[in-house]
């Protein structure tokens, strides 16, 4: 009985039970943080700079072998590109506050950001989408006209790209 007592008297034993401690994570695992890490720059970036998540999509694509690096890619809605935001100064200087805002916040390097003109965005104009009236040239009609006559790109077409690429990047200008 006493025995009995003496294990309700409140005082806890310590039992064993799972570590607590910090877990490793392995190499898959952490690219996959640091690449959550990047959107969540990216949409932050986006976001202070006033642009709605409407009018873009982006893409991020890992540059090294353990995900230290990235390249964006950022498709842009057509409303956008008819602002003052899409023309090329601010969208440089966007580029640059997305790899400036990535490397302060989680150490993340984003050698380049790439910007492209999605038709498929709906953006935030809330005319998109409508049929215009027959003998009225908006400019997204004009700019969507102009747009089907360009060409996907073949798959050599792709691989030349990316060579002249590779080899680019090996290059030291001034030797």
């Amino acid at each position: 009985n006493a025995e009995y007592m003496g294990s309700q008297s409140g005082a806890r034993e310590s039992v064993a039970g799972p570590e607590t401690g910090p877990v490793k994570m392995n190499l898959d695992e952490r690219m996959a943080f640091r690449r959550e890490m990047l959107f969540d720059s990216v949409k932050s970036t986006m976001e202070s700079r006033g642009i709605l998540s409407a009018s873009y999509r982006f893409k991020v694509v890992r540059a090294d072998k353990r995900g230290h690096s990235f390249v964006v890619m950022v498709d842009l809605s057509t409303d956008f590109m008819d602002g003052e935001q899409g023309q090329q100064r601010p969208l440089m200087a966007l580029g640059d506050a997305i790899r400036k805002n990535a490397l302060t916040r989680y150490g993340i390097g984003v050698p380049a950001v790439y910007w492209r003109v999605n038709e498929e965005i709906k953006g935030f104009d809330p005319r998109r989408g409508e049929d215009s009236q027959p003998g009225s040239a908006t400019p997204e009609a004009i700019r969507s006209s102009n747009m089907r006559r360009y060409e996907r790109a073949t798959a050599q077409e792709l691989a030349a790209f990316e060579a002249s690429w590779q080899k680019s990047s090996e290059l030291s200008i001034g030797d």
